[in-house]
This record gives structure tokens, sequence and C-alpha cells, in this order.
């Protein structure tokens, strides 16, 4: 509507201006007649609407409900961890049968070798000669079962449930790989689909369940990764949270070996988009009621102990103790992203019970 009553306005002024032009020119020439004269219209011009780009990137902000069976390991782990990416900003995983049929793969293959107390290749690595193999890595195993994708990971966790310890599989799983910062930054990724199993036995001597779970991620080929803002900052453990874990759980590779395997502090982190670079001025950790100083170990993409894990985006500190029980941290960042600077204090609040029955260490005092 805009172009058209531009043009009709165009064409009317036109027209009137070159009326008075010809009557004038009558007038002027005192007895000589003269012609119509055709009015001159300008060419309408068609503007094309302005289309956005498309955000190949975009974020799955709502998924289909995953058919995990209600009350499964399954079940509580998708949901607890879709309402971490929620939370962190980084969109939602969808439920996919081909990984799920990856995933349960390769848990059936590591719990066999646990059983077998063989644990030369309970990681990501499948051995060929050994039964159930699916194929040597992740991205094998997920092209066994059906999934052309572009991208593939796997995060895998194995632990024992204690008898007599009231704990939901599922959670247990989420929160324990949250809490090491390799894990935690893969389980944050830019894939779309996750397939997940849970493959649970009892073995002699180990005195409960033994839980493995294999979380397979990845993109298919007609789909790009999901990425939040060149703006966004996500940060972990989140401003105001409560029930914070205070302790590290432990992973391989192991982020903070200087502790030679004792127990350290819940990971901090701050983490922007992927392809960005993420700089270093400060980054710290006070008890919010005294304003003590907790002595950690910052790791950046330059100083990473395991600079094979190491992001360009990303940073975190670990104490090298862990955090006390019901106890308020204060956290300040300084840096610059690309070059422009940003800063970010935030605060969170640990939990009340001691869980050591549950992922391995006591808190501090």
């Amino acid at each position: 509507m805009k172009i058209n009553l531009r043009a009709s306005v165009i064409l009317t002024t036109a027209a009137f201006l070159t009326a008075c032009g010809g009557g004038g020119g009558g007038g002027g020439g005192g007895g000589g007649e003269v012609g119509p004269v055709n009015p001159v219209v300008p060419p309408v011009v068609v503007v094309p609407p302005v289309v956005p780009p498309v955000d190949e990137n975009v974020l799955q902000l709502a998924v289909n409900d995953a058919l995990y069976g209600p009350g499964s390991g399954m079940a509580s782990a998708f949901s607890t961890l879709n309402k971490v990416r929620s939370a962190y900003g980084v969109g939602l995983f969808s439920q996919n049968a081909k990984l799920d049929i990856a995933a349960n793969n390769h848990a059936q293959y590591v719990s066999a070798r646990w059983g077998a107390l063989d644990f030369t290749t309970v990681g990501h690595i499948e051995d060929a000669s050994k039964p159930g193999y699916t194929g040597v890595n992740p991205a094998d195993r997920i092209a066994y079962a059906g999934y052309a994708a572009s991208s593939t990971g796997e995060v895998i966790i194995t632990f024992i449930s204690v008898d007599g310890t009231q704990s939901d599989p599922g959670s247990v799983a989420i929160d324990a790989l949250m809490s090491g910062p390799y894990h935690r930054f893969g389980l944050l990724d830019g894939s779309r689909d996750i397939g997940i199993a849970d493959v649970s036995a009892r073995f002699p001597g180990e005195g409960g369940v033994n839980h493995t779970f294999v979380f397979n991620l990845a993109v298919a080929q007609s789909q790009k990764v999901q990425l939040p803002s060149k703006t966004w900052i996500g940060i972990w453990p989140q401003d105001q949270a409560v029930n914070v874990m205070y302790g590290f759980a432990g992973e391989t590779p192991n982020p903070i070996p200087v502790n030679a395997g004792t127990c350290a502090g819940y990971p901090v982190s701050i983490q922007v988009r992927n392809g960005l670079v993420l700089n270093t001025t400060a980054f710290t950790l006070t008890e919010s009621a005294t304003g003590s100083s907790v002595s950690v170990q910052l790791s950046t993409a330059a100083t990473d102990v395991n600079p094979s894990q190491a992001r360009a985006n990303s940073a975190y500190i670990m104490s090298y103790k862990p955090l006390k029980l019901d106890t308020t941290y204060a956290v300040h960042f300084s840096g610059s992203v690309d070059g422009t600077p940003i800063e970010k204090n935030w605060s969170f609040t640990t939990g009340k019970i001691n869980t050591k029955m549950i992922h391995g260490c006591n808190p501090s005092l």
C-alpha cells in the first residue's frame, strides 16, 4: 500500500505541473495553437520487501515429550538435562530413537566390561574383539545405528547407587556430570538430538546397583548446530541458584590433577557463544558473609591443564577444597569477548546436606 500511494502522488503531481507548463506556453504564443501535451509519467519502482536472514543456528525452544519409561533413570536424566539447558539459554535436546539405540549398544558394552573387571575399554573406544562391539568411536556407533550426522558427541558416566541411599539415578548422573567442567560443556553444546541409555546391573562386592549412562549427542546432516545470540553469556551455577553441589564428583581427564585425587570444589564457569573468544582478566570466588577469598585454580584456553579439552569461548575456576554446606558464594568475572570488555557478578548458595554417599566427598567445614 505504501508503494502504491507514493506512486499515485508522483503521478498526480507530474500531471499538474505539465498542465501548468502547457497553459503557459499557449498564452505566450500570441496566436499559435498548442496541441495537447502528454504527461510524463515516471516509472513505478517496486522495492522488494526486506527479508531478514534465516538463522540456521536457531535454538530449539520446544520439543516433543520424550518416550522414555515413566519413572525411569533415562526419563529423569532427559528432563533434568533439558531444564539445565533451558536455564542456561542454549536450547533443548530432542529425543532420537536411533541415538537411543547407539547409546544402549555402548552402555551394554561398557557395563559388560565392568562385570568382567576389564577396564581397558570402558570409555569412548570399543575393542572389536570384545562382545557387544558396534564401532570403535561414537561416530562409528551412531552411524551403525542408522543416524546420518554432521556432528556427534558422547558423554558417559558409571556410578554405583549404594544400597540404602535414596537417590534418583537420572538426576544423580546429570548432577555428577555437571560437576565436571569438560562434561558440563559437552552437555551444554550445540547438538540438537540426543539418545540416552541406562544399563544397570549388580556386580559382586559393589554394595549397590551399578549404572552406566551413555548420552549420544548429534546434529543431523540436514541441520545446523543450535547457538545462542552473539551477546549471550552463560554462567554456571546460575545467579541466585540454591542447593548447589559443594564438590567435584570426578571426571576423566582430571581438570585439577594438582589435587592428586583428593576432593575439590564445584566448578564455577562462564561461557560465550561458540566461535567467539573469551579472554579472562579476573575470575574470583569469595564467601559472601565474611568476604573471605576462596583459593581457586583458574582454567582458560591458555592455561587449562588438559589442552585438548580447552575451549576458546570458556573459562572456569575450581576451589582446591570442597565448598562449605549452606554457604553463599560471590563470583566476579572481568575480561573481554573478541576485544569487547565484559564484567559479570553473581552469587549462589550450596546445599545443606552432606552427599558423600552419592558423590564421594565431604564438604569443607
